[in-house]
């Protein structure tokens, strides 16, 4: 199977705007006040792990996962799109408490929850990497390069994490509301487009068009 860049570049786009690096420093920043800096290396480095293998479980059983609760991909491509489209609503509009609040409950590991899972690894990114997991199920070769690109997304959530209170002091909260609402318009159309197609398929539009 011969891969485009394109769909390389539509990829990584993707992935960055729904697992949204910069959208999870007030997060950290928040629950982990209290910790040493050692601390917060620690905690950071196993959300990211963390995550990242969420991410691909999904990405390789999320085919297996459809198919055995009988649901067709177009199905699940629309509904998928809607809760895309909620959740970039929710970054657009600034009602998300993911990233603010949440503060842990007591005896559980930060890392796990609500850093790793939803923060980083939420319901926005677990729907995506099922749709592509569909998408280019056939495709060894492109579900490696996802994974790749996941790592190197979630390499740069930890960068952001690691340096989270510089990052904090430099562009402030303004500047990172402000990115939050550009990548959820650019989530936004994503999902718009994922509902379309959908619909072209199930109706045959796309035969037409």
């Amino acid at each position: 199977m011969w891969i485009q860049w394109e769909e390389l570049v539509k990829v990584a786009v993707t992935l960055f705007v729904v697992i949204d690096p910069m959208g999870v420093l007030p997060l950290y920043l928040s629950i982990t006040r209290d910790s040493t800096e050692v601390q917060r290396r620690r905690i950071a480095r196993r959300a990211v792990f963390i995550s990242f293998g969420v991410l691909v479980a999904f990405l390789f059983a999320g085919g297996a996962l459809l198919y055995g609760l009988g649901i067709e991909i177009n199905s699940f491509r629309i509904s998928g799109g809607v809760v895309m489209f909620m959740y970039a609503l929710q970054m657009v509009f600034d009602t998300q408490n993911r990233h603010k609040e949440g503060a842990p409950e007591a005896g559980h590991d930060i890392a796990v929850y609500p850093l790793a899972i939803p923060a980083i690894a939420g319901p926005g990114s677990m729907m995506t990497v099922v749709l592509m997991a569909e998408q280019y199920g056939s495709s060894l070769v492109m579900n490696m390069l996802i994974c790749f690109i996941m790592g190197i997304i979630l390499l740069a959530t930890w960068l952001f994490l690691r340096f989270a209170g510089k990052i904090q002091l430099l562009i402030g909260s303004t500047g990172a509301s402000i990115i939050s609402r550009v990548m959820g318009l650019i989530l936004a159309a994503m999902a718009v487009q994922t509902v379309i197609t959908g619909i072209k398929d199930v109706f045959g539009f796309g035969q037409v068009l």
